[in-house]
């Protein structure tokens, strides 16, 4: 994932846009077209990245807002009005990704958008959609400055309070006291996630032997295998910033390369890519996510039997949860303020308290866009992720610590 400083982008953006806008769009804060056109259908707008590197975690995550809304309208929609969802699929590219959101707005008059499980893409396309007053839900980025950022909220904990939990098991529970991490210096949610963990691991009395860099798009990690395996007798564990498009080959590289130490990672290894082609290597890696698909709990299961019902498949990660959830959120707040106009959906997010998820019961603090959630602890075995744990942080590393 390669930064794209978003001044540029929007620049770009309103060059190519400008006809359009002198042509009668608000200009300030822009109002999108009233969602009259049909006023007995309140309409979800959904981005995602179907296809790249982040497809499957934003894939699954669509598979449920789908499913989301069938059970909505199925139970008789929400204030008497049926829900619809549009997706577009911005195919992990920049100009795609500005062009969606405007046209989400300026064409398909959504009342929310629900949009990516990627920090980079959030920060692209929620500052455009709060342009226009609709409100911004993501799924799965946790970088816990979105919202000041881009005015979106999330549906997920924070990367701050995931990277606590991996930090104090590794030390407390199991006894690791130095970590080498592996940074994907092009990716946003990499950058921030190791950072607090560097931040909490050493709060607990670890210390971080060196830091090794790495971009999202490589194939060949030789380099970074040869300089931790150079380096292992210092090393108790490795902490590996990844994304679901090149864990897998993360994983792989390192065992081949003769390295048996613990690997740890984020939220972003929480995908069917870590088996598929880590293969044997990918037994007992240590990961944070949202939640565990294997999970007995009776919303859980019921969940699992509509999404294999509808897609065919079960859930792929824990992500296909959050899409489900913060489809429920939205559905949740506009319940609690009695009205779908965008701008009032917002004010009805700011009441949900304790609503119980498919990922956990999700509850804003006063202020705050990021909700109380706990962490699920996994351990990849058998090609699954099975449960250690779920916590809440006893450490917040601070948010300003993340650029």
């Amino acid at each position: 994932m390669k930064r794209v400083t978003l001044l540029v982008l929007l620049i770009a953006f309103v060059c190519a846009a400008g006809m359009l806008f002198a042509s009668g769009a608000p200009t300030a804060e822009k109002e999108a077209k009233p969602a009259a056109v049909k006023e007995d259908v309140i309409k979800i707008g959904v981005l995602m990245n179907l296809t790249g590197p982040w497809a499957s975690i934003d894939g699954p995550a669509w598979n449920s807002v789908q499913l989301a809304v069938k059970d909505i309208n199925d139970a008789g929609g929400i204030l008497g009005k049926k829900v619809d969802a549009i997706c577009i699929d911005t195919k992990a590219d920049e100009a795609e990704t500005v062009s969606a959101a405007v046209r989400l707005c300026e064409t398909e008059n959504v009342n929310a958008v629900i949009g990516y499980c990627d920090t980079h893409w959030v920060l692209t396309a929620a500052p455009i959609v709060r342009e226009y007053g609709i409100p911004f839900i993501t799924p799965g980025a946790t970088h816990p400055r979105i919202p000041e950022r881009s005015g979106a909220w999330l549906a997920c904990f924070s990367d701050a309070a995931q990277a606590s939990i991996v930090a104090e098991y590794a030390y407390k529970e199991k006894g690791l006291r130095t970590v080498s991490v592996w940074i994907d210096n092009a990716c946003d949610f990499s950058v921030a996630c190791c950072a607090f963990f560097e931040d909490a691991f050493k709060h607990f009395g670890g210390k971080v032997v060196y830091e090794d860099y790495f971009e999202t798009d490589w194939t060949d990690y030789s380099a970074l295998v040869t300089r931790l395996k150079s380096r292992q007798n210092e090393t108790d564990f490795v902490y590996v910033g990844a994304i679901p498009g090149n864990i897998g080959i993360i994983v792989k590289q390192i065992r081949e390369g003769g390295i048996t130490m613990p690997i740890y990672s984020e939220d972003g290894a929480d995908t069917p890519l870590l088996a598929e082609v880590a293969g044997r290597h990918a037994e007992g890696v240590i990961i944070t996510s949202h939640m565990t698909l294997e999970s007995k709990e009776p919303n859980v299961v019921k969940y699992i039997k509509g999404y294999n019902a509808m897609h065919g498949k079960n859930p792929e990660n824990a992500f296909a949860a959050l899409g489900y959830d913060a489809t429920m959120l939205v559905a949740e707040a506009i319940k609690k303020i009695g009205s779908a106009e965008p701008k009032k959906i917002s004010a009805g997010l700011s009441l949900i308290k304790e609503l119980k998820g498919v990922t956990g019961t999700i509850s804003y603090p006063a202020g705050m866009q990021v909700p109380n959630k706990t962490v699920a602890l996994l351990e990849s075995k058998g090609g699954k992720f099975l449960l250690i744990k779920n916590a809440a942080p006893v450490y917040m590393p601070p948010k300003e610590i993340a650029k």
